[in-house]
């Protein structure tokens, strides 16, 4: 069978419908999204925080237009097999027009967007807010109407839980955007002992992120992805562990050489040579070539 979008789309649904949580690590670009597919996961996922920081070098604070996010995730769909969820932060348009995001995200071939109803600030101090709830729902349903292939995830996210501190406030809005139309929702900072209380209250798969990060505003410790499958989510997503290894590993090598380390010294820290260019398909390229070589005093041609 083709590996086409819908085709990839086809089979996240499935994933989905097996026990379980499904751990999803986060991608930063098209290399670390071969090396979640050679680690044996079935499917990945682009963030704007991971595709601000690996494309442009700045933060996720909003910098990012639509068409850079989307060929982002078109790069990362077109280096795997596997299907890829992408971060479609507000929508980038009104309700009117959150149809163009819809269609650029689906060219892209990602099996999937979230829409979330932060207005900005996250990861800084700058002041915070939620869009109201029925515009948001709007938002929801806007993006379910623009879809063209009715296995295209609209996933709504609401940062309720930690913007407002509301988790019931949270939950009503999960519950307003799934009645909209919304195929998931997200709720990143839902400790896995809240969601357990809640999760009977919310009709649609839930996904959750499960980071070892501090939830802003929060005393809660992070939960583990065995507590939030027991919790009832559907999907735990590792939106900044891959990027963050890959920081502090590099950051290790370049401190550890600029100290006076010889390089054999940090070869724990890098993957061998061969092993890498496996990764990268080499193999794959000499089998090709050999193909189309023209055999040994044929050169000239008849």
């Amino acid at each position: 069978m083709p590996n086409t979008p819908n085709s990839r789309r086809k089979a996240f649904e499935a994933l989905l419908a097996q026990p379980g949580p499904l751990v999803l690590p986060g991608a930063y670009d098209a290399l670390s999204a071969r090396l979640v597919e050679k680690a044996g996961y079935r499917a990945t996922y682009l963030g704007s925080f991971a595709a601000a920081a690996s494309a442009f070098g700045l933060p996720d604070v909003g910098l990012l237009t639509l068409n850079e996010i989307a060929e982002e995730a078109r790069r990362v769909v077109d280096a795997v097999d596997v299907p890829v969820l992408a971060d479609a932060e507000n929508g980038f348009y009104d309700v009117a027009n959150i149809w163009r995001a819809v269609k650029v995200f689906e060219d892209a071939g990602v099996a999937g967007v979230h829409i979330e109803d932060n207005l900005g600030g996250k990861h800084t101090s700058a002041p915070l807010g939620l869009l109201p709830a029925g515009k948001m729902a709007q938002k929801v349903r806007a993006a379910v109407d623009a879809r063209t292939d009715p296995d295209f995830l609209v996933i709504a996210r609401s940062d309720a839980a930690w913007v407002e501190h509301d988790l019931e406030g949270c939950v009503r809005r999960l519950e307003a955007y799934a009645a909209a139309g919304a195929d998931l929702v997200f709720a990143p900072a839902i400790p896995a002992a809240e969601l357990k209380r809640v999760r009977d209250r919310i009709p649609v798969p839930v996904m959750v992120a499960g980071d070892l990060l501090d939830v802003p505003g929060s005393d809660e410790p992070s939960s583990t992805i065995a507590e939030y499958g027991d919790a009832g989510a559907d999907i735990v997503l590792l939106w900044y562990t891959v990027i963050g290894a890959a920081s502090k590993n590099v950051t290790a090598v370049l401190d550890a050489l600029r100290g006076g380390e010889d390089v054999a010294g940090v070869k724990h820290f890098v993957t061998e040579q061969h092993a890498f260019e496996a990764t990268m398909g080499y193999a794959e390229y000499e089998q090709r070539s050999a193909r189309y070589a023209v055999p040994s005093g044929q050169e000239a041609g008849a």
